[in-house]
């Protein structure tokens, strides 16, 4: 590359370091220049650092196309990368949420190949928000749906999609696991797989093989019973995966600790206030119903038993509306 097609590159690689800068900015942490290069360009950080420098030697169409798409690329990504990081600052650490972060964290150590997490809880108990979270940390995240119970290859090419590889379903079975299993291998990452309870016995023997294949470490989330159903449907599949998983989470109930993270601090401080709401809480919708009280409670302005009783009484008729069990004994 000459001289002058180096000049010809500066305004695009200008460009690119006002988009690190930008996403540094969003993230709110230092972005430097080879972790850039490494998330978001088609070149290694030492090319990177060979091009803003002026000393690189590759062909200069392929460099400036490449630099082209790494440009609408990442201006196309903002929006999803201030949603991510957004989630993150909003992000509260439940019980089952740390839970599960100590679990991926002890299963990408890779001690005895155990890189399966499994998370049973109840709706509403945060499983989906604990995804949105790791996806906005990097994280794969696919959820599960009827259609893998009976076509593996709907499994095969929802997490190939996840992961950034569109493939057709219409594919052969084993084109699309071989695909699979290379875009999984290219950037190991987490990999976590919401409402599992859709999985079949060969999603079940997919999971082995990408733990076994590539150096993803896989996170199964599903509502206990429905998992519990899927095992007995799949107890040979089931009993191999298992052997792979750390100990499997499975959330009793949310806590007091847990409910105080959303409430109002005057609201939780109100004598009984808490055990009253997780009560509630554990009867129906967890987190869900613990966020709902709390934006009542956000419309009173003095905090005190009689606006608990009356945000209570509001989720009760709410259950009542719909048909479901009132929150009062």
């Amino acid at each position: 590359m000459t001289r002058e097609e180096h000049e010809l590159l500066k305004p695009s690689v200008a460009k690119l370091e006002a988009l690190r800068a930008r996403v540094a900015e969003i993230e709110g942490r230092e972005l430097s220049e080879s972790q850039f290069a490494r998330r978001f360009l088609r070149f290694s950080d030492s090319a990177w650092a060979s091009i803003r420098s002026g000393g690189y030697l590759a062909s200069f169409e392929s460099t400036r196309d490449k630099l082209v798409a790494a440009i609408e690329d990442i201006e196309g990504r903002i929006p999803e990368l201030a949603n991510a990081a957004d989630l993150a600052r909003q992000f509260q650490a439940t019980s089952l949420a740390r839970a599960v972060i100590a679990a991926i964290k002890r299963a990408r150590e890779g001690v005895d190949g155990r890189r399966v997490v499994v998370v049973l809880a109840p709706t509403g108990h945060g499983k989906t928000t604990i995804a949105d979270y790791l996806r906005s940390k990097g994280a794969i995240t696919v959820e599960g749906r009827q259609a893998w119970r009976n076509a593996y290859r709907a499994f095969c090419a929802d997490v190939a999609r996840a992961a950034g590889r569109k493939l057709s379903s219409s594919m052969p079975e084993s084109r699309l696991e071989e695909e699979m299993l290379l875009t999984l291998s290219a950037k190991p990452r987490t990999l976590f797989i919401d409402e599992a309870n859709t999985m079949s016995a060969k999603c079940a023997n997919a999971i082995k093989t990408i733990v076994n294949k590539t150096e993803c470490c896989v996170v199964i989330a599903a509502i206990p019973e429905l998992w519990d159903r899927f095992l007995c449907g799949s107890l040979q599949e089931a009993a191999q995966l298992i052997n792979r998983c750390q100990p499997i989470l499975r959330a009793s109930g949310i806590t007091q600790a847990d409910a105080k993270l959303f409430l109002p601090s005057a609201a939780a401080a109100v004598p009984g206030a808490l055990k009253r709401i997780v009560e509630a809480a554990n009867a129906f919708g967890g987190i869900r119903t613990v966020m709902s009280i709390a934006a009542t409670l956000g419309e009173h302005e003095a905090m005190d038993a009689a606006a608990v009783d009356a945000a209570l009484r509001i989720e009760s008729d709410n259950l009542a509306a719909s048909g479901l069990a009132s929150l009062e004994k």
